[in-house]
């Protein structure tokens, strides 16, 4: 993601990505770390969306659809906002800085960093084996990104939500959002369109949840 800002900033063209072997500072939402050990897939892509600032998130979704088909597992499921489980284990995740522009104002550029479990995970996590190559599985997720982001580009946001909604890990189950300041429990009814969490609380209450970490389940703990 670095070397990618970097890059981006002097002039990189949209869809140049950056591919690392593996990283000694791998960073996921929040800052958390992010183990990246070697034999896995690490890569950001550059993108120039020229749509306002506000409604870029919305990629993110779209990124998730590309991955989740890239990997090609039948138990794959799309985790809110950023993750990709297979068997319920995490097996990927995904990170967007964007750069620049506010509301209306497009941004700068966009970068979309995504790790894969290929070879290596960590603990409880998912991975496709050693047997699964990793150029390959590049090319099917920039294949598949081309189509959801020129999509998004040219048809908004709703086909989009419709295809996660599909895939969507944990409809209808019980989910904990920890944020900075509280806790929320209730029930995962969705995203709405603008790609928000729709939360029904324990009073039957329905609220739209735009960032926080989510756990699925009856525990109060929460994942990244």
């Amino acid at each position: 993601m670095d070397e990618a800002r970097e890059l981006a900033s002097a002039g990189e063209p949209e869809g140049a990505i950056i591919q690392a072997d593996e990283q000694t500072a791998g960073r996921g939402r929040f800052g958390n770390l992010w183990t990246s050990p070697h034999g896995n897939l690490y890569a950001t892509v550059i993108l120039r969306p020229q749509k306002p600032a506000r409604i870029v998130a919305q990629l993110s979704f779209a990124v998730a659809l590309a991955l989740g088909d890239a990997i090609g597992r039948d138990d794959v499921t799309l985790k809110w906002p950023n993750d990709i489980l297979a068997g319920g284990k995490k097996i990927a995740g995904i990170l967007m800085e964007m750069n620049g522009g506010q509301g209306d104002t497009p941004p700068d550029f966009l970068l979309i960093g995504t790790g894969v479990n290929v070879a290596a995970g960590p603990p409880g996590s998912a991975q496709l084996g050693p047997d699964c190559d990793i150029a390959e599985l590049r090319a099917r997720y920039l294949e598949n990104l081309d189509h959801w982001y020129t999509r998004w580009q040219t048809s908004g946001f709703a086909d989009i939500r419709s295809a996660w909604l599909s895939r969507a890990h944990g409809i209808g189950q019980p989910i904990t959002v920890r944020f900075s300041d509280r806790i929320a429990h209730g029930t995962f009814e969705g995203i709405d369109e603008h790609g928000n969490l729709i939360l029904r609380d324990e009073g039957g209450a329905v609220r739209a949840v735009n960032s926080g970490a989510v756990h699925f389940g009856d525990g109060a703990g929460a994942n990244a």
